[in-house]
């Protein structure tokens, strides 16, 4: 019925030429090039055009996904730009200053977008005030996955309180020429609108995910257990995503050190990134022979990954949760995996969950209970079962 009204809406009005400018590509591993898709797949889908804005980095994957290979109404334009340490701030920084100019050239070409969707990056300053120059004329849909310099600042990319509050302010006259601001939860919301946002301005629009791939692998279908031949008498619990610096290693530490003494439950650490030597050495030198890891897998079998766990643990940094979200968690929860969480206890994205019976957040360094709570619902499997399709079901 949803879909008939989308349809029907869309078809009474005129189609859209959207163009949509991002700092991040494709071929880069990114947790939230799986929006990106399935959005400007939605685009498409409901008659509009869209030309996308694109970077190449690390060329892993394609450029364009196979999804929107070929798709009428796409075009696209990708600027091949260096690779640079996201400790390195300030490189990093200039790097994005030149890809501003660098995407100009391109997105100046496209004479008749209807409105611009621009992607948040550190450096957004930058495009807003060319697009307000060259194009002024054109709303700008300003989309935020990760609230700066809050985000930098909180985990320690940014040390220096000067250069966050100078940069804090340089994003409040984003906030003025966007249209629109769109966050990924209650709490970026208020925290977007505490550094300057008008809050009638914040739309909140939760973390999508793609409905026909994100669904439960059974077992005997799994590709990720068959191509490391898991055995599957234990009870696992898994991470998979980006090991960097927002991931706190150092709680699944505390967590293996805590479950030793039982020997059925696993831990599964699938990905890569910045602190993934580190966090292996760390757990050689403590003897946590607990803990599995695995190198990151394709997009096509995401959903088997998450699908080999009994449940999923986000470990993050102090911080993260009011800047951002773990966008992975709706594929989490249409895999019917129920999700235990170290972050802010006071925060929205904590409470969610508690109210709805659908998973458990711990509070940051409060590992006991973490190990508590995997060790209950590890001896609950009907509890287990309750909140994974109660998780399922939201």
């Amino acid at each position: 019925m949803r879909e008939r009204q989308q349809k029907g809406y869309a078809g009474k009005r005129n189609k859209m030429k959207i163009l949509y400018i991002t700092a991040e590509g494709f071929d880069t591993p990114n947790p939230n090039n799986q929006m990106a898709e399935v959005l400007i797949r939605s685009f498409l889908d409901n008659g509009h055009k869209v030309h996308l804005i694109q970077s190449h980095k690390k060329g892993i994957n394609p450029d364009v996904p196979f999804s929107l290979l070929d798709r009428e109404g796409f075009t696209v334009d990708t600027v091949v730009r260096k690779v640079v340490d996201k400790t390195r701030f300030v490189k990093r920084y200039i790097n994005d200053f030149k890809y501003a100019f660098s995407a100009m050239r391109y997105w100046k070409k496209v004479k008749d977008a209807d409105v611009i969707y621009l992607q948040s990056n550190p450096t957004i300053l930058y495009p807003m005030l060319l697009l307000r120059i060259f194009k002024h004329k054109v709303p700008i849909v300003y989309s935020i996955y990760d609230v700066f310099p809050g985000h930098a600042y909180d985990i320690g990319v940014i040390k220096s309180k000067l250069i966050f509050n100078t940069l804090k302010i340089l994003q409040k006259p984003c906030y003025k020429m966007a249209r629109a601001i769109i966050v990924l939860s209650t709490d970026m919301k208020d925290k977007v609108v505490k550094q300057g946002a008008k809050r009638e301005k914040v739309y909140v629009v939760p973390a999508w995910y793609d409905v026909e791939t994100a669904k439960e692998i059974a077992i005997e279908d799994n590709k990720f257990i068959k191509k490391y031949n898991i055995p599957t008498d234990k009870f696992y619990i898994q991470f998979a995503g980006t090991i960097g610096y927002v991931f706190n290693y150092h709680t699944v530490i505390e967590l293996a050190k805590r479950l030793k003494n039982e020997p059925n439950i696993m831990i599964q650490i699938v990905g890569e990134g910045n602190v993934k030597d580190r966090f292996i050495k760390e757990a050689q030198e403590a003897h946590l022979d607990n803990i599995s890891f695995y190198p990151l897998q394709p997009v096509d079998i995401v959903p088997d990954v998450y699908s080999a766990c009994n449940l999923c643990v986000i470990p993050l940094m102090k911080g993260v949760i009011g800047n951002g979200v773990p966008s992975k968690v709706p594929i989490l929860m249409a895999c019917k995996r129920v999700v235990v969480s170290s972050v802010e206890s006071d925060s929205d994205y904590a409470r969610m969950f508690a109210q709805n019976r659908m998973g458990i957040a711990v509070d940051i360094t409060d590992y006991d209970s973490l190990a508590e709570a995997v060790v209950r619902l590890y001896h609950s499997p009907e509890e287990l079962k309750l909140m994974a399709n109660n998780a399922y079901n939201y």
